[in-house]
């Protein structure tokens, strides 16, 4: 069975994931892409995704740990994506 990370989107909607998780979406934009995920299962698991993603990341930063241990752990999220 397939899931959401199995899909390749076109680059227009993965710029749109990027733009939505960042918060720079204009407000019409941001509108018309929520309203697409409400219809679209995988793209809304897929942007949630992301968006939770990058909070996990920023708390990253946030641990007190060995840089080296930051950088090797960054280093293994980057390839699981």
């Amino acid at each position: 069975m397939k899931n959401f990370t199995d899909k390749e989107y076109h680059p227009v909607i993965e710029d749109y994931i990027t733009d939505y998780v960042d918060d720079t979406l204009e407000t019409g934009e941001r509108d018309a892409f929520e309203e697409v995920l409400v219809h679209d299962d995988d793209l809304r698991e897929l942007a949630y995704s992301a968006k939770e993603g990058k909070r996990l990341i920023q708390q990253l930063g946030f641990v007190k740990a060995d840089e080296t241990f930051k950088k090797n752990m960054l280093s293994r999220l980057k390839e699981l994506s």
